[in-house]
């Protein structure tokens, strides 16, 4: 029996800009999430760092002043493409 814990994926839109001396790039759907490299490759890590670090960020934040007992839930919703 295999009871390796399924570890849970969020999928994000990474955009890239052109600039002189490589890319700037950001999260679409978190737009303080912002890095840059030399190369596109170099750029998406660097992204993924920062975008790690937001959410560790945000999740230790969400919970500040919580006092009691809490519950936490997964949600879903559909996403809309913006054209």
């Amino acid at each position: 029996m295999n009871t390796k814990k399924l570890q849970k994926v969020n999928t994000f839109t990474a955009v890239f800009q052109k600039v002189r001396g490589g890319y700037t790039t950001w999260v679409e759907e978190m737009p303080n999430v912002i890095s840059e490299g030399k190369t596109k490759v170099e750029a998406k890590i660097n992204l993924k760092d920062a975008l790690g670090l937001m959410l560790e960020t945000n999740r230790i934040m969400s919970f500040k002043g919580v006092a009691g007992d809490v519950e936490r839930s997964p949600i879903s919703f559909p996403v809309h493409q913006v054209a």
